[in-house]
């Protein structure tokens, strides 16, 4: 099971009534494993990387992208090389000596070529920028599908960032593919949101709706020439096709819209996002003050965004007495809750000799998790997660996710838990954080 992929979808009210606009859902990205849309690619490229047996892998594009699959190459026992060109010097001071290749010296007339030829001559799995691009649009379209399934295939509009493509062309594939499995009934409207200068597909949307020649080396002449039907012109293509299909547009924002919009989500949903990311939501957000949002279901996918969760362990009843801690993991677990007397010794049993985490928004409890320490070391786990739950209206923000997170890292792994077997939400939520069912627990219980 991938650890990428299947992020919190957050239904913004008070976006909603800010905006006048009924049915806006946020697509946080940022809850990622290493805080990116880009994770879903480089957990695909590792896993690519490690079929060919490739023991290192060449990366190079943005410092999001570096990140993700630095990460992931890192955690299934790869190392990563980064190469570092001519103004690019900032490389050397983000990752260590032993990372990055020195290309600063070396003469080339195109650097994927380039690369591409050096990870020939030393084995390397080339994984600079989207080098697979069939690797790439199989790992982004679970956006699409995760939308529809979640919104069970009622979607207005889709707002993404453009740069080279790749989302806007993945998003249309999942939607096409769940049309046709009968998931949809129509798709999407999609808006593709970049800077107003200086992006190759919006400079050709504006003229004539098509993309002209590009650019691009040719290594059989030696030389630049002009192609037409090129791997990037296909993509762009594609990109234009995506929009057109879908009655949707390019909308351009500049930089005073991408800051305001970034705070607009920090005051009003409580969401981290950073200004580079913020793109979607400010085409939204213009479209939105123009008046030309219909009404629907419309859905803002934000790169590396997250919910503001501060994760604070509890260690004494200074700040909250026995009855209160018990109050609150009584109320916040609704159905799925146990007696009185066991939530209590539970509780107890996390002061003194396990955890209780307690996570904030705004200052605010919002989730809890309680873990029990039930004095054994090899034959069972440590730790048990006695309990877990979040506030009303919390859905989506991605909590229990960091709460999870957080009981694995101060168990060490040494973790267990109970989840009701018709709890599948639950269950889909634990087993993407790396639990595994081993057995059913049975209770002796006296009629």
């Amino acid at each position: 099971m991938n650890t990428s992929g299947k992020t919190p979808l957050l239904r913004a009210k008070e976006l909603e009534n800010y905006l006048g606009v009924k049915e806006i859902y946020l697509k946080l990205e940022g809850a990622n494993p290493y805080g990116h849309k880009f994770d879903r690619i480089a957990e695909v490229l590792v896993k690519d990387a490690m079929a060919m047996n490739r023991k290192i892998i060449l990366v190079d594009g943005t410092q999001s992208y570096i990140k993700s699959l630095k990460e992931y190459a890192i955690s299934n026992d790869l190392k990563v090389k980064i190469p570092v060109f001519l103004n690019e010097r900032w490389k050397k001071k983000e990752y260590e000596e032993q990372e990055y290749i020195d290309f600063t010296r070396e003469k080339y007339q195109n650097k994927m070529v380039f690369l591409s030829d050096y990870c020939k001559k030393h084995d390397y799995y080339n994984g600079t920028g989207y080098t697979s691009r069939q690797l790439s649009h199989l790992a982004l379209e679970g956006l699409g599908e995760e939308i529809t399934h979640k919104l069970k295939g009622q979607v207005s509009s889709v707002f993404a960032q453009l740069s080279y493509g790749y989302t806007v062309t993945s998003l249309y594939s999942g939607f096409v593919r769940e049309w046709v499995h009968g998931d949809m009934e129509k798709y999407p409207q999609i808006f593709s949101c970049t800077i107003p200068k200086g992006n190759r597909i919006y400079d050709d949307y504006k003229k004539n709706l098509q993309i002209e020649n590009i650019d691009r080396y040719d290594v059989k002449l030696n030389k630049y020439s002009r192609h037409l039907f090129t791997d990037e012109c296909y993509l762009l293509e594609e990109t234009l096709k995506a929009v057109r299909d879908t009655r949707g547009s390019i909308i351009s924002v500049n930089e005073k819209l991408l800051k305001e919009s970034a705070n607009i989500l920090r005051k009003k949903e409580d969401i981290l996002l950073s200004t580079e990311e913020a793109y979607p939501f400010a085409g939204f957000y213009k479209m939105a003050k123009e008046g030309k949002i219909l009404k629907g279901k419309h859905v803002i996918i934000l790169n590396d965004a997250s919910s503001n969760i501060k994760i604070e362990e509890i260690k004494d009843y200074s700040k909250y007495s026995l009855k209160e801690l018990a109050d609150i993991v009584e109320e916040w677990l609704v159905e799925f809750g146990d007696p009185r007397e066991e939530i209590e010794d539970a509780v107890k049993n996390a002061m003194e000799k396990g955890f209780f985490f307690l996570a904030y928004r705004n200052g605010t409890p919002q989730g809890v998790c309680v873990l029990v320490n039930i004095n054994v070391d090899v034959f069972l786990a440590t730790y048990h997660m006695a309990y877990i739950g979040t506030k009303a209206g919390n859905k989506g923000r991605g909590i229990a996710t960091k709460l999870i997170e957080k009981a694995i890292e101060v168990s060490e792994g040494k973790l267990s838990l109970h989840v009701d077997m018709e709890n599948a939400r639950a269950r889909k939520l634990y087993e993407k954080a790396g639990f595994k069912t081993k057995y059913f627990r049975m209770n002796y219980i006296e009629d």
